[in-house]
């Protein structure tokens, strides 16, 4: 293997931000990396899960299912794609080179940032929620008033998460990792014991039994929207995992699906858990109403509040972000702290403050984003997995020609990959052919969009695919 060390990028004027991670610099252990997928996953949206389930009529046990199953899926896709993060240290927009092109990488960093934006937003509007409602309290405000004031003047409490975001993100890999140590698994120990609490009150416990009644069943429409739900939560993180895997030790391997497991797979059963339980013994749908009203007193209802914040806004540093950066250091070669500036005002005006004015549209938002995305972003994941595990595995160890701009580097025909973006192309046709018998199709507008269960077949198709024409193209 290259040392990574030694890279000289050629041809070309790399940004020094998306050489290999050094040595030196790739610290995360089993336990750093754990705590950071918590974080990541632990954020208050996470918390929609369960009254998403709960609103498809299903009951508890098959909310959990979806999550275990949907989760577990992505999960298996993460680790096919973080262990090149791990062996090579090198971040998304160089993984893709030799899959698509030097040149033609640069589509599917578009594809991942422009979901990352979204994703940027929502969990920057939950933490700004957070953030202003622990504000309207604190000054007084009656309880009954605060929830409408703070969506209200929502804004003004997102300028202070943006500003500590950029704060901490400017510091690099040693920020994240840093954040990663407590912000979501306080918010999930919180939930717990509220859960709890809740569940042993006299005002809230006979809505128990609510929570094991169905309408629907395991192979209804309900259920494929919901598993779609639970797997597309991370089915972009599933692309650029290696931004983060490449600061794991490399002689700690492990830390990798020790930290998918439990921090993805446990930790988003336990917050669906949570969040269904919360729901149905409150009656209340956002998590932050939950906290301010049903907590046992201000301290109570304060700290829960602080959590509320810290959560989204380690998730969106830790999985957000990154994506959103890769972007603007490839595409427009801004240097990390640069980035992160330009980044944290497009989460500015990417979170929904312009379109939610009520908990239950936040909701919709969140879920109609949720269920209707996989198909831009299987494809792409396929193709990465076929042709690393399969096509060309061995030509990782020769990292230097990822940073060689024309025919010596990963260049096929004018910078682009025929095999890649045929079978981008093919996935996507089959994804609507797939998508309209099955009544699958979402609408963006006047466009239909192939929604539901799609990101499983794309993520198939496009690896057998990409494997089939990567030879016959002999790229």
């Amino acid at each position: 293997m290259t040392d990574e060390k030694m890279i000289t990028p050629k041809g070309y004027n790399e940004n020094p931000d998306l050489l290999p991670v050094p040595p030196s610099e790739r610290k995360y252990n089993s336990l750093t990396f754990t705590f950071m997928m918590f974080s990541m996953n632990t954020c208050i949206p996470m918390f929609f899960l369960g009254p998403i389930g709960y609103s498809l009529g299903l009951d508890i046990w098959q909310a959990l299912i979806g999550a275990l199953i949907g989760n577990l899926a992505c999960v298996i896709v993460m680790y096919m794609n973080g262990i090149v993060g791990v062996k090579y240290a090198i971040p998304y927009a160089v993984q893709l080179r030799p899959s698509f092109g030097f040149i033609g990488a640069k589509v599917p960093v578009v594809l991942r940032g422009a979901a990352g934006i979204v994703w940027f937003g929502i969990e920057a509007y939950a933490g700004s929620l957070a953030l202003m409602m622990i504000f309207l309290a604190a000054i007084g405000v009656q309880t009954a008033d605060v929830t409408t004031l703070a969506i209200r003047y929502l804004p003004i409490a997102l300028v202070f998460y943006v500003g500590s975001f950029i704060v901490v993100m400017r510091r690099g890999l040693r920020g994240i990792g840093r954040v990663a140590d407590f912000g979501g698994p306080l918010m999930l120990l919180y939930f717990v014991w509220l859960v709890w609490f809740l569940a042993g009150t006299p005002e809230f416990a006979p809505n128990i039994p609510n929570m094991f009644v169905s309408s629907a069943g395991y192979f209804s429409m309900p259920f494929l929207i919901y598993l779609a739900v639970q797997t597309n939560w991370w089915a972009p993180m599933a692309l650029n995992i290696s931004d983060l895997s490449r600061g794991i030790n490399p002689n700690k391997p492990g830390a990798l699906p020790t930290g998918l497991i439990i921090g993805i797979v446990i930790g988003q059963v336990v917050g669906t858990a949570l969040g269904y339980a919360a729901v149905v013994l409150t009656q209340t749908i956002l998590p932050q109403d939950i906290i301010l009203r049903f907590a046992p007193g201000a301290i109570a209802a304060g700290i829960g509040l602080i959590f509320a914040f810290l959560a989204p806004w380690s998730t969106d540093v830790t999985a957000n972000s990154p994506p959103l950066i890769d972007l603007l250091m490839d595409v427009f070669k801004l240097r990390w702290k640069t980035a992160v500036i330009v980044a944290g005002i497009i989460a500015f005006f990417g979170a929904p403050w312009w379109a939610v004015e009520s908990g239950p549209a936040y909701v919709d938002y969140i879920t109609t984003w949720a269920s209707n995305y996989g198909i831009l972003l299987g494809p792409i994941a396929g193709i990465m997995i076929g042709h690393f595990w399969i096509n060309r595995k061995r030509s990782y160890d020769l990292l230097k020609d990822f940073y060689t701009y024309g025919p010596e580097g990963p260049w096929y025909s004018g910078g682009w990959s025929k095999s890649a973006y045929l079978s981008l192309l093919l996935t996507w046709i089959i994804c609507y052919a797939i998508a309209f018998p099955t009544g699958q199709i979402a609408y963006a507008g006047p466009m239909p969009f192939p929604g539901g269960v799609t990101w499983y077949p794309a993520v198939v198709f496009s690896l057998i695919f990409k494997v089939i024409f990567a030879k016959a193209f002999k790229e």
